[in-house]
């Protein structure tokens, strides 16, 4: 009995199996090998070792490029991301007449099409009548300097993404709101008898007891900090000069227009090691920095 209700179990779950196994399992192990072939998608692949990673780190110039311009992305992104979620997540978290409306604001973003959300800020970016640069024309005046080029920019442009990205925090900040109102209020009640004012309450309990949902949304950030591209490829095409030519861009480039599978699917493994790396540290550092009750 407990055989064939097994069997039918799998029988149920078999469809998710068989697409796990077809279009999870099988691209998966298949990159794998074709990141030591040459492949160009029209011929059958021809093994060559470890020459596309080889070509990769000691003689292609656009590789290492497009890497610093994604750890830049990601080191500055992350940090602004979470300072601005819980700063949101905090003044949301007040009992003010229609909160539940200014949460559905903040979260709005998060559910528009990033093609969509591109191009609003495409306008909202345009330097000669840009809504931006209208709103900040006095202080150009006041400096008398020109107006700034945003997203046209080499030296602004990788920020103006960054800046961009940051309209969706009201996602991250839905989980810090969560793990905010999970806080016991007999903690403030303690506190606010020892004479602790909003600041001590915020500095030792408040983020102390959201560092678990700050620790996750770091991770999630990273991950997805890595795979940058469709901002970058809808809004400013790589440039200026490259400056916005992240590395999920250049392996998109390498495999749809070079044509060149083996060498993207190097470049693909070679991003998985790195975050997976990365990961693996912050995984470390969890037990130093993200508070996890008694038994910590």
């Amino acid at each position: 009995m407990k055989r064939q209700e097994n069997l039918i179990g799998y029988l149920f779950a078999s469809p998710w199996i068989i697409g796990l196994l077809v279009f999870g399992a099988f691209p998966f192990l298949a990159s794998f090998y074709i990141s030591f072939t040459n492949y160009n998608m029209l011929s059958f692949p021809r093994f060559i070792g470890l020459t596309n990673f080889r070509i990769l780190f000691s003689s292609d110039t656009i590789f290492w490029q497009s890497l610093g311009n994604t750890f830049y992305h990601v080191s500055i992104a992350i940090p602004l991301g979470i300072v601005l979620g819980v700063g949101l997540a905090l003044l949301l978290n007040n009992k003010v007449y229609g909160m539940s409306v200014y949460r559905t604001m903040f979260y709005l973003p998060n559910v528009v099409s990033i093609v969509a959300m591109a191009l609003m800020w495409l306008w909202l970016f345009q330097p000669s009548f840009g809504l931006i640069n209208e709103i900040l024309s006095p202080v150009y005046r006041l400096l008398d300097v020109e107006p700034l080029r945003w997203h046209q920019d080499a030296r602004l442009a990788k920020f103006s993404l960054i800046l961009m990205g940051l309209w969706a925090v009201g996602g991250p900040m839905v989980i810090y709101l969560a793990q905010m109102q999970d806080i016991p209020n007999a903690l403030y009640e303690s506190a606010e008898i020892d004479g602790a004012g909003w600041v001590r309450k915020t500095v030792y309990i408040t983020l102390p007891l959201m560092t678990p949902s700050i620790f996750f949304n770091f991770i999630m950030g990273l991950i997805g900090g890595f795979q940058v591209f469709t901002i970058a490829y809808i809004m400013t095409s790589g440039g200026p000069g490259r400056a916005t030519y992240y590395y999920a861009y250049y392996l998109f480039d390498t495999m749809i227009s070079d044509q060149n599978m083996g060498m993207a699917s190097a470049m693909a493994w070679i991003l998985l090691v790195i975050v997976l790396i990365i990961t693996m540290i912050a995984l470390r550092l969890n037990r130093y920095v993200v508070y996890l009750g008694e038994e910590s």
